[in-house]
């Protein structure tokens, strides 16, 4: 980023599992975050828009659809996400870029129990296995 980038971040120098699930709690911001990963880590928020209102709407989405959903990331999305330090902005690029902090939340967005891991926790819980471990 260029010396137009904005950033702001939490005092605390990671976050706290209450602020991971508050800020995954809104579909659309984790559809944000998403998108942005897959488009590289940064991305122009236009075309982050243009992604989400097309899951949201699909192919063709209006252009009020669209008005609607970039209002919604630009005042609320991306910077609450900003704020966390989970997102950088640069106002003259007009885009978006994750930090380290969104790699940990598109961990939690990842995460997948049923998938087989080879570690005791996920032997104690695996799927299909009632009960708790003795």
């Amino acid at each position: 980023m260029n010396s137009g980038s904005t950033t702001k971040s939490d005092d605390e120098t990671e976050l706290s599992e209450d602020r991971i699930f508050t800020l995954l709690s809104m579909g659309r911001r984790r559809e944000l975050l998403r998108t942005v990963d897959r488009l590289g880590g940064e991305a122009a928020v236009g075309d982050v828009t243009a992604e989400i209102a097309t899951g949201e709407h699909g192919e063709g989405a209006a252009a009020s659809e669209q008005k609607a959903v970039y209002v919604s990331l630009h005042q609320t999305h991306i910077p609450r996400l900003v704020e966390a330090g989970v997102l950088v902005t640069d106002a003259r690029e007009g885009s978006v870029r994750l930090t380290d902090r969104g790699d940990v939340l598109l961990a939690y967005l990842r995460f997948d129990p049923s998938t087989p891991k080879a570690g005791l926790l996920s032997r104690v819980l695996r799927p299909g296995r009632h009960g708790r471990a003795k």
